[in-house]
């Protein structure tokens, strides 16, 4: 392969060339199968955070602002579709660990502990306790 003298380095060449062979493997995959690799890539370069959608605007912050106007019932009724619809998308394993993480900080100690004390070694439900 003929050396593109276009960029300076050969770091440079070697992002141009891993760019080309990345664009083309993306052209090759069935279109589903593209996109849950690109927004699984796409979540783990974000650290967490999602990008902003436009510009001026701060996705966290917008929701934020939302659910603190929003009634409790609203906010139930969001999240719970929200769960559903995060489904088993390649985003949807990392973005439910996150809202699981949330979502058990938010209950005080008694309330994990009693969990925790319900539940055996398996991750089951059990009557009594463990």
């Amino acid at each position: 392969m003929k050396p593109d003298h276009n960029f300076k380095s050969h770091e440079m060449r070697m992002r141009a060339e891993w760019a080309k062979a990345l664009c083309f493997a993306i052209s090759e995959c069935h279109p589903d199968d593209a996109k849950q690799i690109m927004a699984a890539a796409l979540d783990d370069m974000a650290a967490g955070s999602p990008p902003k959608a436009f510009p001026f605007c701060d996705i966290r912050s917008d929701a934020d602002w939302w659910a603190d106007c929003a009634h409790p019932a609203e906010l139930e009724c969001y999240f719970s579709s929200a769960l559903k619809r995060l489904g088993n998308r390649a985003l949807g394993v990392k973005a439910r660990k996150r809202l699981f993480v949330a979502l058990w900080q938010s209950f005080p100690l008694a309330d994990r502990q009693a969990f925790l004390s319900r539940v055996d070694a398996d991750g089951r439900f059990c009557k009594g306790g463990a």
